[in-house]
């Protein structure tokens, strides 16, 4: 059976003319004003190629008809204007690229699927054409399966038939792995992707190591074609010159990102909804969220420095962070921390990040009364990148001078972005690397200028280069140096090198105590609270009522206090626990500017342990502790609506909550702060043995922590005695203490998991108690009191000294 190739009168047909029958192909040209389609039918082709031409698809003869006639009964292949024509056949339209290329090679990021399959990415491919698919009318049946940095379409796939066209010549001398193209093609047998059979004795496999188009054993690419080097080979297309010895050029790092993000941005406009237009139509109907000024906000934080914080899960150079880090509660964390900026990275395939964590992120640093800028950190080249931007929350977009090469529109194009930042009320950050580019930044006006210490093309980081340039800086630009800052003595060289703030990303991310790390880059002393030292026990005085004795009960060294929500003698509501919670923060602990929350650790893969888990939960509360250098304050609910517990958390500043009743396992998971969970224990001879009660507890720990602790949110559990008749503590009965130590007998002590031990616990027996079970932390309320929620000092002091002393 023959292949159908339809002529439409270019010098091109003859070259794949040759790749197809180097390759073992049967081909029939044809004109495509010499024959009919129902001549072409009658031939019954086992394919059908349609080749370059000049003009317009409608100026193809009969190539659009026969496109209709073999679609989804043979595979069908087009060519330049043989995929134009295919665009149009299905209801795109073509019309003019935005720029002649005429003998030209340019990087193709593709999708590694149909005519691509086991193809490199980022190959070089010859163009001729000033036409292209315009990708906002992209018809529902077909996808983009390739384009160019610069976001032409150069390759779509129909999404039911055997059809795929390609804008370039792969058949060309100067096209990279084009026979491979071909041969994955003259494979296929059917005319529907479902039905498809790939038939490998079609193609004669000699033909891919030998002859024209052949690769050879060039790594991922290197000199083909019988020796020509693609170098020579894309000289000889272009410019008519001499060939030189000169190798083909790697890709750099940046220039695969870019042209990664070029094709993932043509691929989204193509989605119903989704054109510049309708992103645009969303800001003008108020869709965008208000914005604040990045400018302003890094002078008035650059005290004498402001701190950037940077979201990012990975990076091309250092591989993964955190794949599991959650933005929202990372760029919290910052922000209580004294960020003034959060960088978060929305490049998602190099470093793992999405508009949907910049979104996220913007909504919850909205709840605070003097939020952080938000920079949307990514590989931005056009507007619509900007847009995207304006709607999903930032303040500010990063702008890189060297991605703006000649072919992204170079300072031009950077200026227009720099002008169109501005008139969506965003003053962009401008990053350089070098002398030349900051020329470049300067001259397009930037108010704002990062100088990247690391190179984007090869990665590797030069500390001085902030300081180096800031010469070159205009007054009342701001400067932030970008990358390679660590701690304090990084950010004091290039504070005195005339930097007004600097960007953190990795230190950040990799910190274990990131409150502590964020001071430091601010050039802050550290906390008075950082030189406590708290030890286990943990002592929670539950059920105050009274800001005098909250205040009293945290000079007498409780490590946690407790407000009751729930129903119960001793219920506070949200307003009176917010004026207890800043008394105490009044009088005892750090100042209020530079308290944080409470976070609990994320872990890079979930092959962490429960055990694991909870050992570094615990030691997440303990150094919290001594951070605030004041009692954590920790909500008592009970089967209250999730939406009413963080509410009351917002307005009382809650450090944890403590999860009382029959809550489900997933509850945990929706509290704005880390959970501390009840198990309820019969009290002692109303249960079963002492084992099966103690198995009991292992199971309901297991259900609520769950088999990945690091998702559940869980920073504790507390195992109190359960009401007769119900499942509520708070009788002053105690269970036996041997079935917390058997529930745990693995890991009990200092070093095993935060279970705190709660129920009839009193002064006198508390020591007893903590020895018996090991618990981590006791919890005690009534056995404090000399009335219903007023506690007795003499008891509090008493119940301490003898928690701590149970050790």
């Amino acid at each position: 059976m023959t292949t159908l190739m339809i002529d439409n009168y270019d010098s091109f047909t003859w070259n794949v003319y040759q790749y197809l029958t180097d390759l073992g192909a049967d081909v029939e040209v044809v004109r495509n004003d010499q024959v009919t389609v129902e001549w072409c039918l009658a031939r019954k082709p086992r394919n059908v190629v349609i080749s370059p031409g000049p003009g317009y698809p409608k100026d193809a003869g009969i190539s659009m008809d026969v496109i209709r006639a073999f679609a989804g009964k043979v595979p069908i292949l087009g060519v330049c204007l043989g995929e134009q024509a295919m665009y149009e056949v299905f209801g795109g339209t073509v019309r003019h690229a935005g720029e002649i290329v005429h003998g030209k090679t340019s990087l193709i990021s593709h999708d590694g699927r149909g005519l691509y399959k086991s193809v490199s990415q980022g190959i070089q491919a010859t163009r001729y054409h000033s036409l292209a698919g315009d990708p906002k009318t992209l018809p529902d049946c077909l996808e983009i399966t390739s384009s160019t940095a610069s976001g032409i379409v150069m390759g779509v796939r129909h999404k039911t038939f055997v059809l795929e066209g390609v804008q370039y010549h792969p058949e060309s001398i100067a096209s990279e792995e084009g026979k491979k193209m071909f041969a994955n093609f003259l494979m296929w047998e059917g005319g529907t992707w479902d039905t498809l059979v790939i038939k490998e004795e079609y193609v004669r496999k000699e033909a891919l190591s030998s002859g024209p188009g052949a690769s050879g054993d060039i790594g991922r690419r290197g000199d083909i074609y019988s020796g020509i080097s693609l170098a020579d080979a894309s000289k000889i297309n272009s410019t008519n010159g001499a060939a030189t010895d000169t190798p083909a050029k790697k890709p750099t790092i940046l220039e695969q990102i870019n042209a990664q993000r070029m094709m993932d941005v043509a691929a989204v406009q193509s989605l119903p909804g989704r054109t510049e237009f309708h992103l645009a139509r969303s800001i003008a109907l108020g869709a965008a969220p208000p914005l604040i000024h990045f400018h302003e906000r890094l002078l008035r934080a650059a005290n004498p420095v402001a701190v950037c914080a940077e979201v990012k899960r990975a990076s091309p150079s250092k591989g993964a962070f955190d794949l599991s880090v959650h933005a929202p509660t990372q760029a919290l964390t910052y922000a209580r921390g004294g960020a003034a900026v959060i960088s978060v990275l929305t490049e998602p395939k190099w470093f793992q990040g999405s508009l949907e964590d910049m979104l996220e992120v913007r909504r919850a640093l909205d709840v605070l009364p003097d939020r952080p800028a938000v920079l949307r950190k990514d590989f931005i080249l056009n507007r619509y990148q900007v847009i995207e931007a304006r709607l999903y929350g930032a303040d500010t977009v990063l702008l890189i001078v060297a991605s703006f090469t000649h072919e992204y529109g170079g300072d031009e194009q950077l200026a227009s972005l720099v002008t169109f930042s501005r008139s969506l009320g965003m003053e962009p950050l401008v990053e350089v690397a070098n002398s030349a580019e900051m020329e470049r930044a300067v001259k397009v006006g930037a108010r704002v200028i990062g100088v990247n210490n690391r190179d984007l093309h090869t990665f590797n980081v030069d500390p001085a280069r902030t300081t180096s340039l800031a010469k070159m800086v205009p007054e009342g630009v701001v400067l932030i140096a970008l990358s390679g800052i660590f701690g304090r003595e990084d950010v004091q060289r290039n504070v005195d090198g005339g930097a007004k703030a600097v960007l953190v990303g990795e230190a950040l991310m990799k910190s274990s105590d990131k409150f502590a790390l964020l001071r430091e880059l601010q050039l802050l002393p550290a906390v008075k609270g950082q030189s406590l030292t708290i030890e286990p026990p943990f002592v929670k005085v539950c059920g105050v009522v009274r800001a005098e004795d909250a205040i009293h009960i945290a000079k007498s060294g409780a490590d946690m206090i407790g407000l009751i929500f729930a129903k119960s003698p001793r219920q506070v509501t949200a307003e009176h626990a917010g004026g207890v919670i800043r008394a105490v923060r009044d009088v005892v602990g750090v100042p209020t500017d530079v308290s944080q929350g409470l976070t609990l650790p994320s872990s890079s893969g979930f092959a962490t342990s429960r055990l694991a888990w909870l050992r570094s939960t615990t030691k997440s509360l303990v150094e919290h502790r001594q951070n605030l250098g004041r009692p954590l304050f920790v909500g008592v609910f009970m089967d209250q609506p999730i939406s009413y517990i963080n509410a009351c958390v917002r307005e009382a500043g809650l450090d944890l909550v403590q999860l009382h009743g029959n809550e489900p396992s997933w509850t945990a998971s929706f509290i704005s702060v880390p959970v501390i969970k009840v198990i309820h224990v019969p009290a002692a001879g109303e249960s079963a043995s002492k084992d099966d009660t103690a198995n009991e507890v292992r199971r309901r720990i297991s259900d609520a922590v769950g088999s990945m602790p690091q998702l559940s949110n869980i920073a504790a559990v507390l195992l109190d005695t359960s009401v007769k008749g119900s499942a509520a503590g708070g009788s002053g009965v105690s269970f036996d203490w041997e079935v917390a130590k058997l529930a745990f007998e693995e890991h009990v002590g200092s070093s095993g998991p935060p279970l705190l031990l709660a129920g009839g616990l009193t002064p006198t027996n508390v020591g007893e108690a903590g020895k018996i079970s090991g618990a981590w932390g006791v919890d005690v309320a009534s056995g404090v009191e000399s009335g219903v929620g007023v506690k007795d000092y003499g008891k509090v002091g008493a119940f301490i000294d003898g928690a701590k002393s149970s050790k």
